[in-house]
């Protein structure tokens, strides 16, 4: 006899075939219904709305009348609303997006009375290992869960603790049936003996004590009024006779509580397709809202954030609201099928167009807070701002503009070397007055334009400097630049010959005699995932030839291009038709920086195909690291590819995703490469080892039946298929991604590459020449006059430790400093940062730690 705990849910996709505001309007009488349904029947003990809080400002949006009903039954815990603010993907956002989804949505269900204690994540593709990190800094100390569990590798119970490497630990169950087990359940004893009775079963075997979890709901289904009665009535026919009770969450958490101690122990990632598809290679799918997203996730991280902080705490008042405002409408598209990009048409036009208001948003705000800070300055002064919590000194790209004809650099007095890589004139316009006789135009001189490249001085940790931008009276010479088939610094030679791109270590000897080939095959499978065609050879090209080149002293670029001859579209592999794609390279070496900086270019005009670059290694290796929160994983290569239908749901094919680094290692080297915005990539051969990274994938289907990697139904809709002609990405596409030669793939040196790659320098010019290269420039402002100082730092970390980020805080005044240790050993807490009272990711008060372990991470409040 067991007690089956059965939570009454609806699944609430935000968006997916259909949009956001039709899911808006179903809402609206859907969960009106809920509310409804649970006033009038207090057998209805509680409902759950899917453990999101955007779907429910959505419903009260619309339905601002019953929030105090709904408020009533939150704080009763009869409908359980939150944690999360949306059903976040795991593996293709930044973990500390993740982090966010979760305080957001706390934080919003708090307000309504309560929020689920439960870290509930009923479809999400697949978990990142650190999960249990995220959840027990909001201190949540479980996760229910349906997809990505393998009983034959992982744990063998439904029910088992789960380990971050961080040694954080959680209760995790995972659903055998997924979140619509009992959907639709019924009375009838044909139903009961022929379903509800042998899954329940099912579940008994699986779980192996007396409380099992029985999901009753799915996808935007309705409440249904009958469920008290025909729970009575399965437990009444039970044959074991087990106790059906309409149950919560939290309450079947509380029982696995009791009985933690019995739980066995797991520790790594939860991305296995042996009982439901996790589409591994969904991280290549509408690769245009994934580059976007990380665009935006980095500016917000490594820029809008860091000034916010330091203009906070040099008294400078900033409107936080509008940050919490771009975060929720960022976590938006952060939903396993938003940014999965899996959608129709119309849904993924609506999740670029938030993405790009959110990055209006991010840069309308800075503008407004650099303008501040830059206020103290001198007309025509530029401000370098560090977002790092180190000391740096860069090569760093800008854009200046003055009146003279030439300019100087200096700092503290002293010059500062720079190149000029362009000079425009542009036409100074005309001001317009009004006088007595109308308006009077008088012309303005023309003034210039310089793209530039400077080497910084030392640049303070999380601060900024003030370099003058002066007139210079000796004529402009601009600087011959020489031309070749090579660019050099400190670090490295590339040189294209014979058409191959080599890479030479200059420091350790090293060379890579074929840096790049691209290879290009048919994607004969869906928006949720990649499938070759049966017969397809890939199509790859080596060979590169030279379009231009520049070399200063700082900056050396290489500018190459490639041309594949390809089908149009699957229906053209069956012909000898071919037409070109044109892919250019932009490769570039920045004086002493140990990244190889590479930006590609293309206009895609062929259908139904996957793009990849694969970057050649000298590394023999079985195995490929990549980054995931806070931690560095470490994964076999190769799959289970013999019989595997038998097993998988679909192929376990060892195509990966990242947070952004990708690396291969033996001992006393290693290759690693920095991507921006591309997440997927694969480990192929491994004598030496290439890194194949997915530039894009195109294809014209929401989902389709009986793929070769994909057996058995489509995924999406069964028996429709949506056509997606959008997501064949016939438009330029723009790629970003570093590849460096290194000692070791140590978590420490793999963040410093990553920092050094993603971490940039940035700056701002005061002046009033051009205004157009931000938004708000043209606006006035009344400043208040400040004395600031023209070199500022806010903090400072030793190494191991990293800085994750610089939130404001939303409980009190001030900033959290997120830091994580990317060492092997536990750290003690910096001298400067024991003084600040430790939190958690709520900032909620814990007890102090002295040492924060290796892929740890620790918040402290520094009040502002």
């Amino acid at each position: 006899m067991n007690q089956i705990h059965v939570i009454a849910h609806t699944h609430w996709d935000q968006e997916w075939y259909f949009t956001r505001q039709d899911s808006m309007v179903l809402a609206s009488y859907n969960f009106a219904e809920v509310i409804d349904t649970l006033e009038q029947d207090p057998a209805y003990s509680c409902y759950h709305l899917d453990g999101q809080m955007a779907v429910v400002e959505d419903f009260l949006a619309i339905n601002p009348d019953y929030r105090a009903r709904l408020e009533t039954l939150v704080r009763d815990k009869r409908i359980f609303v939150g944690p999360w603010y949306t059903q976040t993907d795991t593996y293709n956002v930044h973990g500390e997006s993740i982090i966010r989804n979760l305080k957001y949505g706390i934080f919003a269900a708090r307000t309504l009375g309560h929020a689920m204690q439960v870290g509930y994540l009923p479809d999400t593709f697949g978990h990142n290992a650190q999960m249990p990190t995220i959840l027990q800094g909001c201190n949540l100390d479980s996760i229910v869960f349906w997809r990505g569990i393998d009983h034959d590798r992982h744990a063998k119970s439904s029910q088992f603790l789960w380990r971050a490497p961080s040694g954080a630990t959680v209760i995790a169950c995972a659903m055998a049936f997924g979140y619509g087990a009992a959907k639709n359940i019924g009375s009838e004893a044909s139903h009961l003996e022929d379903k509800i009775f042998p899954m329940v079963n099912h579940l008994r075997s699986r779980a192996g004590i007396n409380d099992l979890l029985l999901p009753c709901g799915g996808d935007q289904v309705s409440i249904d009024p009958a469920l008290p009665k025909i729970l009575e009535l399965a437990s009444a026919r039970s044959p074991d006779e087990d106790r059906y009770v309409l149950s919560s969450l939290e309450r079947y958490v509380d029982t696995l509580r009791a009985q933690r101690e019995q739980f066995e122990l797991w520790e790594g990632e939860l991305k296995s397709p042996r009982y439901t598809r996790i589409h591994k290679t969904i991280g290549s799918v509408r690769y245009d809202i994934k580059k976007k997203n990380d665009e935006v996730e980095q500016f917000l991280l490594r820029q809008l954030e860091p000034t916010i902080a330091m203009a906070r705490h040099q008294g400078i008042p900033v409107n936080l609201s509008v940050v919490d405002t771009l975060w929720k409408k960022l976590l938006r598209s952060h939903a396993h099928d938003s940014i999965g990009g899996c959608n129709s048409d119309a849904t993924n036009r609506d999740i670029l167009h938030r993405l790009e208001q959110t990055e209006q948003l991010c840069h309308s705000l800075w503008n407004l807070v650099v303008k501040t800070l830059a206020a103290c300055i001198q007309d025509g002064d530029l401000l370098i701002f560090n977002p790092l919590a180190a000391q740096t000194q860069r090569v760093v790209k800008t854009t200046l503009y003055s009146r003279a004809d030439n300019i100087a650099l200096t700092y503290q007095g002293q010059p500062i070397p720079f190149d000029v890589l362009k000079r425009d004139v542009l036409p100074g316009g005309t001001a317009i007055s009004l006088t007595a006789e109308g308006e009077c135009e008088t012309p303005l001189p023309p003034y210039f334009r310089w793209q530039v490249a400077l080497q910084t001085p030392v640049l303070p940790s999380v601060g900024y400097i003030t370099v003058n931008v002066e007139d210079d009276p000796a004529p402009f010479r601009q600087h011959v630049q020489t031309k070749g088939s090579e660019i050099v610094n400190a670090h490295y030679r590339l040189s294209l010959d014979a058409g191959t791109l080599i890479l030479e270590d200059k420091r350790s000897g090293r060379r890579i005699p074929s840096l790049f080939t691209l290879e290009d095959c048919a994607d004969a499978g869906d928006s949720y995932d990649f499938s070759p065609l049966a017969g397809d050879v890939p199509t790859r090209c080596s060979h590169f030839t030279l379009v231009d080149s520049l070399k200063t002293p700082l900056v050396e670029k290489l500018i190459v291009e490639a041309t594949m001859l390809l089908p149009q579209d699957l229906a053209g592999r069956q012909n000898t038709d071919r037409t070109p794609l044109s892919i250019r390279l932009v490769c570039e070496l920045r004086h002493d920086d140990p990244n190889l900086y590479v930006e590609s270019t293309l206009e895609n005009s062929h259908c139904d195909h996957r793009l990849r670059l694969l970057i050649d290694s000298d590394i023999h290796t079985r195995h490929a690291i990549a980054s995931q929160p806070f931690a560095i994983i470490q994964r076999e290569t190769g799959c289970a590819g013999e019989n595997w239908q038998e097993r998988y749901r679909e192929m376990p094919v060892d195509i990966e995703t990242t947070e952004g680094i990708i690396a291969v290692a033996e001992a006393g080297k290693a290759l690693v490469v920095n991507s921006r915005g591309m997440k997927e990539f694969q480990i192929i051969g491994s004598e030496p080892a290439a890194i194949a990274l997915t530039l894009f994938k195109a294809t014209g289907v929401l989902g389709r039946n009986d793929l070769d990697w994909r057996p058995g139904r489509a995924s999406g809709i069964n028996n429709t298929v949506v056509e997606t002609p959008d997501a064949q990405l016939l438009k330029p596409l723009h790629f970003s991604f570093t590849v460096a030669l290194a000692d070791s793939a140590d978590h420490l040196t793999l963040r410093r590459l990553e920092n050094q790659a993603a971490g940039q320098p940035f700056t701002y010019q005061r002046q009033s020449l051009h205004t157009l290269d931000h938004r708000l420039e043209r606006f006035s402002l009344r400043l208040p006059d400040r004395q600031l100082p023209a070199q500022f730092s806010l903090l400072t970390l030793p190494e191991p430790l990293i800085l994750s980020a610089l939130p404001h805080a939303q409980q009190s005044r001030g900033t959290v400093v997120r830091v994580f240790n990317a060492g092997t050993q536990p750290v003690p807490v910096p001298a400067a940062l024991a003084e600040l009272h430790q939190i958690n990711y709520l900032e909620e008060p814990v007890q102090p730690v002295t040492a924060i372990p290796p892929s740890a991470t620790c918040d402290f409040l520094m009040e502002a």
